[in-house]
């Protein structure tokens, strides 16, 4: 016998003592008895791992027996126990079945991760009770069925779309389309479940700084359609979006660092300028000088609406990038960034980041990147006038037209 023999036990017992930790606490939480403890449940993973290493031997079909006689068991042993304990623990019963399958599970080398990653996802789930019942206790039936609108966006409609670029110049990609009509949408709902949680000011910041790591022009819409929607959360939703333009910054760099380090350094300047003073702003006018509010109240989580609008307003700019390229022609780099900016910044700075280490001359992959990052900024300036309310867009003004600025000067200057 080797270590590689034992090996699939071992972690068997492991998940067992996990699974079983929990429940073990449950019970002494609680103040009641139950039918199965800590050692009980590391006693069911090892069967499971026992059943699966016998199986190798007798067959699957002794895998399948296996796993509905112990079904049978379990369902047969709370049964009984409801006379003794004077209630029926459905929960306990499936959390044994799951323990007895995980531990079936590790009898395969190749899913033995999957065992305990399974076991720490299910431990997760029934140390979360108190969590779960209270998040469901008050969940309305808006947020319910916002939440079913959601996958359905999400899940059912994004995957059946086609990938093909459609339109006589083959830039309308709608599959492309429609996934930032999902972010718009995921954000505004993100940012709805952040506001019950940590009310207005904290739960609108953490969906900025989150969205902007995934698309700020996204989460501009969102937060316009917000305050559309509801005014009295104006200064959070000001902020948040300033915040998440801010970290467009940061994730520029970021992903310059990964393709060309040297670019990395020359562009620190101008972008870290950019954030600074943006950043600044959002604090200094919005954050520092906004009204403390008791309670802030969102009406719906999910609006498909604003969300559509957004998807035609990139598919909009997705046709006048194009029209714009073929005006240019070869004219040079500098127009590629601005009308690449019109539409999404990552793929420039990626072009930029890896053409400087050959072909174009550093300062020039600077420029174009940094041009690309003040025309997007402009762009989200236009969406919060378009999709928000006029007061949404002259706060959002303040902080990024002097962002812009600092951003144009440091080209000449530096």
């Amino acid at each position: 016998m080797n270590f590689a023999e034992i090996y699939p036990f071992l972690i068997a017992l492991l998940i067992g003592a996990l699974i079983g930790t929990e429940r073990q606490r449950r019970l002494v939480e609680d103040k009641v008895r139950g039918v199965a403890g800590l050692r009980t449940f590391v006693l069911i993973a090892l069967l499971g791992s026992l059943c699966s290493s016998l199986s190798v031997h007798f067959g699957p079909g002794f895998a399948i027996a296996s796993m509905a006689t112990f079904t049978i068991l379990v369902t047969v042993g709370y049964a009984s126990s409801v006379s003794t304990l004077g209630r029926v623990d459905f929960t306990a019963a499936v959390a044994a079945v799951v323990t007895f399958a995980l531990g079936m599970l590790t009898g395969f080398p190749d899913s033995i991760l999957l065992a305990v990653a399974l076991s720490i996802i299910a431990t997760f789930v029934l140390a979360t009770r108190k969590i779960t019942h209270h998040y469901v206790e008050v969940l309305s039936e808006t947020d319910l069925l916002d939440t079913l609108k959601m996958g359905i966006i999400a899940l059912v409609i994004y995957p059946l779309l086609p990938e093909t670029p459609l339109g006589p110049w083959g830039v309308l990609n709608p599959r492309q389309i429609w996934l930032f009509v999902v972010l718009v949408s995921l954000i505004g709902y993100a940012g709805y479940v952040a506001i019950r949680l940590l009310g207005a000011e904290r739960g609108l910041a953490l969906a900025g700084i989150l969205g902007g790591l995934v698309s700020s022009t996204a989460v501009t819409s969102s937060m316009a359609a917000e305050v559309k929607e509801s005014p009295e959360i104006l200064p959070s939703a000001v902020f948040a979006a300033a915040i998440a333009s801010c970290t467009m910054f940061p994730r520029i760099l970021f992903i310059v660092l990964l393709v060309n380090r040297d670019l990395f350094f020359a562009l620190l300047p101008h972008l870290l300028l950019m954030a600074l003073v943006g950043s600044s702003l959002a604090y200094l006018l919005v954050r520092k000088n906004a009204p403390t509010r008791k309670e802030v109240k969102v009406k719906d989580p999910f609006r498909i609406i604003p969300a559509l609008k957004f998807g035609a307003f990139f598919a909009f700019v997705l046709i006048i990038s194009k029209l714009a390229n073929v005006y240019f022609g070869d004219a040079g780099l500098y127009a590629a960034g601005i009308v690449s900016g019109l539409a999404d910044v990552d793929a420039i700075v990626l072009t930029m980041a890896s053409l400087a280490k050959s072909t174009v001359v550093p300062v020039v992959a600077v420029t174009t990147i940094t041009l690309a990052a003040i025309t997007n900024t402009l762009v989200k300036l236009c969406i919060a006038y378009v999709l928000g309310t006029k007061e949404f867009g002259n706060k959002i003004a303040k902080i990024f037209l002097p962002t812009v600025l600092v951003g144009l000067v440091a080209l000449f200057l530096i």
